[in-house]
């Protein structure tokens, strides 16, 4: 064995010991302080790494809501949308960034647009909770425009909830004229159309219901990202015997950009791969062609040799679209705004059939300042698979480990530092 080869064994052995190390450490500090039900989460986060923070953060915090632990959903997206922030901010450095970025399986995840508009989503819900209501607009409206980037393209906004609820935290903190504009601008952005509050409401009821959009790999080489709605039995929900409004669809934010419905997303190496195979045809065609005049082989043989040499390069390069995906995401969002003279909602799911299905309560419930939020979710906290779906093989995903195995001794600390704290209170109480 040579000695680069003695070194790179030795620095895996070593990485594995510190490894053994690191994590046992890591999870029994969390013992004390990250929730028992939230452990798996934080577990599959400090194994993936920095290759699958932002998806481990987002189903971390989406899960932590659904148990009733805000400042941990808190801490949660706001690790995710720090590194969304490198690649897919509003900024000359981060569109420069974008331009060199390869959408594959082997790249750390970032998300679809709609993945990352949704973690804006959540952390503006969450500064509604707080009662800060500057920010939960900043995150809303920071929602609406990550649903316009796709690669280092841009489109036009078609989430209009996210102008909706920019306008409703606008309302609430007593700015009338900019929450005017927001609603003007939700009444035209989405297919339905959504309708500004009455002036008297001050209670937003929330309903998210279904599963998550879901990505498969489709065509020669699994290079292309095709997705698809997730599931969901209901067709429409209703506060008592009124039907809630749409305002939300992300199956169908998902299959669009800019209002236009995407077949299939091709990113990294899948235009190379075209290019290569379209040499190997003129080659191999021209051999056969050569062959065919019977020129003496010369011809005949160089042109193959050509054709599959072009063969084997494609053949070398196994673009995957990468079809992680943020699961626990809901498929439909309904809602309403009300007087906050109303006490036990009766809130409720409805299927094609017409079979009534109630929901018992909701995951956030609080009152700041001069608003009051309801959020409802239909999946049952404890279902979702701590580990998110990928199509790398184990020894794809043992060669990102080694390739990360630095990096990912700083994030392991970071995430202790970030995530694991005893005060489990919120500004304003919870």
């Amino acid at each position: 064995m040579s000695a680069r080869g003695v070194q790179r064994r030795v620095s895996a052995m070593l990485f594995t010991v510190m490894l053994a190390w690191t994590l046992p450490a890591l999870a029994q500090t969390a013992d004390s302080t990250l929730p028992p039900s939230l452990r798996p989460y934080y577990d599959t986060l400090l194994e993936e790494g920095e290759w699958g923070a932002v998806l481990n953060l987002q189903r971390l915090g989406l899960e932590a809501i659904d148990q009733g632990h805000l400042p941990i959903a808190e801490r949660a997206f706001d690790s995710a949308l720090e590194r969304i922030e490198l690649i897919y901010a509003d900024s000359d450095s981060a569109r420069k960034a974008r331009s060199l970025w390869a959408a594959e399986g082997s790249k750390d995840f970032k998300g679809e647009p709609y993945e990352r508009a949704m973690t804006y989503y959540y952390r503006g819900l969450l500064f509604m909770v707080q009662g800060d209501y500057e920010n939960a607009r900043a995150s809303f409206r920071s929602a609406e425009y990550q649903d316009t980037i796709s690669g280092d393209e841009t489109y036009a906004g078609d989430f209009g909830l996210m102008s909706l609820l920019s306008g409703w935290a606008s309302t609430c903190a007593d700015d009338p004229g900019m929450a005017a504009d927001f609603y003007q601008r939700a009444g035209t952005q989405q297919p339905q159309g959504l309708d500004a509050p009455a002036p008297d409401r001050n209670t937003l009821v929330l309903v998210e219901s279904g599963t998550a959009p879901v990505k498969t790999a489709t065509g020669s080489y699994g290079e292309a990202l095709q997705l698809r709605r997730g599931d969901n039995p209901f067709v429409s929900a209703s506060l008592g015997d009124q039907p809630l409004a749409l305002l939300g669809d992300l199956g169908w934010q998902a299959s669009t950009l800019g209002g236009r419905q995407v077949d299939v997303i091709l990113g990294g190496k899948a235009s190379f791969r075209q290019g290569s195979e379209t040499v190997a045809d003129i080659g191999l065609q021209g051999a056969t062609m050569a062959i065919g005049l019977d020129d003496g082989g010369g011809a005949a043989g160089a042109l193959a040799v050509v054709g599959i040499a072009a063969v084997l390069i494609s053949s070398a390069s196994k673009p995957k679209a990468d079809v992680r995906y943020w699961d626990n995401l809901p498929d439909r969002i309904y809602g309403t705004f009300l007087k906050d003279d109303v006490q036990a909602l009766a809130i409720a799911e409805h299927t094609s059939d017409g079979e009534r299905y109630p929901l018992a309560a909701p995951v956030i419930d609080h009152t700041a300042g001069a608003c009051r939020l309801l959020l409802y979710r239909t999946r049952q906290p404890g279902t979702l698979r701590p580990q998110a779906v990928s199509n790398l093989s184990a020894s794809e995903r043992k060669s990102l480990h080694k390739r990360n195995q630095a990096r990912d001794l700083a994030f392991r600390d970071d995430m202790q530092r970030r995530l694991l704290s005893a005060d489990e209170t919120l500004a304003g109480g919870e």
